[in-house]
């Protein structure tokens, strides 16, 4: 019954560990939501793998599980980080939106006088 229960914590790591690399690019909230999976997926993986290593055997989704809970870490905040500029770059332009159409206008001037 216990191999049962290390074998659980090694899929859970395993599923939060692809859940938290496919979803930080839907938005700033499932970023936050793919850190929160990818951290936990982080802590399941290494209790999996320190209970294996306790009985002398090897777990291979463990190890996957933490493997792509670090990946999935890394991509929420490069994800977090992103949204976090454009929302900053949306507030910006919304402040002051003449000068950026100029700048706009005539940038397109610029790229459609280079293709002719």
């Amino acid at each position: 019954m216990e191999q049962q229960g290390k074998k659980a914590f090694a899929i859970v790591a395993l599923v939060l560990g692809i859940v938290s690399c496919v979803i930080p690019w839907w938005g700033l909230a499932y970023g936050i939501i793919a850190l929160v999976c990818a951290i936990v997926g982080l802590v399941m993986a290494i209790l999996a793998q320190k209970s294996f290593k306790a009985i002398g055997q090897k777990s291979g989704m463990a190890t996957a599980g933490l493997i792509l809970s670090i990946i999935g870490i890394v991509l929420s905040i490069i994800g977090i980080i992103a949204c976090g500029i454009c929302v900053a770059a949306v507030n910006e332009v919304a402040s002051n939106p003449d000068a950026y159409a100029e700048q706009l206008s005539s940038a397109l001037e610029e790229v459609s006088s280079s293709l002719n």
